[in-house]
């Protein structure tokens, strides 16, 4: 999903982003991303100055299976195209 950065917080266990994210129609979504901790992160290449509020990605991962608009994140897509990856070393 494509979004906007609202929040980024490097912190273990996890660290979470939050990201606004526009449907065709126009409205806006409020989603909680979250990742591994920030040792694994760190691990591919991730800081606490990765994101910024404001910055628009695209996030990869899967949906919670209850329907909440909670994404579990494989890796994200920065708008100049780089890959961030989550887990692995890629």
């Amino acid at each position: 999903m494509k979004g906007t950065v609202t929040g980024y917080t490097w912190g273990n266990p996890h660290v979470m982003m939050g990201l606004e994210v526009k449907d065709d129609s126009g409205k806006v979504a409020k989603w909680d991303v979250g990742g591994p901790s920030t040792a694994r992160m760190a691990g591919n290449g991730w800081d606490k100055n990765t994101l910024k509020m404001g910055d628009v990605i695209t996030a990869i991962g899967y949906r919670f299976t209850d329907g909440q608009n909670i994404l579990r994140l494989q890796k994200i897509v920065m708008a100049n195209g780089k890959e961030m990856f989550l887990y692995g070393s890629r």
